[in-house]
């Protein structure tokens, strides 16, 4: 990643992201703070923030003033957008002081040292940032766009993987390869015993899995072979025939988003994990990686 975040007309510091103000401003969805932060560090004007995040300068200047504050879900994604925030400012900032809370939970003495607090919330909440009753509450508060846009990896294995087939755009997809990203999509196959199994647990009719996954399998090959030669095997498909337990995506080697497959629960019922990635080999972000990779290194390519 590049240590520097551009936008169309300046360039945000990746480290100002990683600053306890800048922290604290998103925690708190404090985009006022947000934006004069970003302008001490860059001398950026109210128009070009405006440019950047689908703001008009007047809406800026009264943000700023605080006289208007954001508190939509859509113009908070368009402000992670506009800004590329890396993935981990995006999450503080949609979470808002709920995710936040988690650090603020865990009692610390100011003399306490950053790994001892680590290791206290470790203890507390492993890396679980936030957790939702439903796939449709989750996508309301982290908007798809929000999660893959500026992303430069994403890994994702489950079923028919609706987050990225059904509710990112072909257009966006392909636009993200073209810009440098790659894919590992791993779909449980859609003629399989697996899929008729889950298909029984939910209650459909026989082949509604198999002809959505299909649907988004076809998709998705279809975005490859449109891309220019040089630049396809930045998507890799492979398909996987074993009785289906999560749904994992893995973006920027940062956030992991787990969502379980319950009996006789359909998919859209489902809780939803937010896990961030925190340590290298410990914690929930590494357990749902070493299942992503097992689940990929026995998968048939595509």
């Amino acid at each position: 990643m590049s240590p520097r975040t551009a936008t169309a007309s300046f360039t945000v510091p990746e480290q100002l992201w990683e600053a306890e103000p800048m922290l604290d401003a998103l925690a708190a969805r404090d985009i006022a703070q947000v934006f004069r932060l970003i302008q001490r560090e860059t001398k950026v004007s109210q128009t070009h923030l405006g440019v950047a995040t689908g703001l008009s300068q007047a809406q800026v200047s009264e943000i700023i003033g605080g006289t208007r504050r954001v508190s939509s879900i859509d113009v908070l994604t368009r402000i992670c957008v506009g800004l590329c925030m890396p993935t981990d400012a995006r999450t503080t900032l949609l979470l808002g002081e709920g995710g936040h809370a988690i650090g603020a939970a865990a009692p610390t003495a100011p003399s306490r040292t950053r790994e001892e607090i680590d290791q206290a919330l470790t203890e507390q909440f492993a890396d679980v940032e936030a957790v939702y009753p439903s796939r449709s509450e989750f996508t309301s508060k982290m908007p798809p766009h929000a999660l893959f846009d500026c992303a430069t990896d994403i890994r994702a294995a489950g079923l028919s993987l609706n987050l990225i087939c059904q509710q990112y755009a072909d257009t966006e997809l392909a636009q993200l390869v073209q810009n440098g990203a790659r894919l590992r999509l791993l779909f449980l196959d859609p003629a399989g015993n697996a899929i008729r199994q889950r298909e029984d647990e939910e209650g459909h009719t026989a082949g509604h899995l198999g002809a959505l996954t299909t649907l988004n399998l076809q998709g998705v090959l279809r975005v490859r072979d449109r891309l220019p030669a040089a630049i396809r095997d930045r998507i890799e498909v492979a398909t996987y025939d074993q009785t289906i337990r999560v749904n994992i995506t893995l973006i920027n080697d940062a956030l992991c988003i787990a969502q379980p497959y319950l009996p006789h629960a359909r998919g859209v019922e489902s809780p939803t994990m937010v896990i961030k990635k925190r340590w290298a080999d410990r914690g929930l972000y590494s357990v749902f990686e070493r299942t992503f990779d097992e689940l990929w290194d026995g998968g048939q390519p595509r």
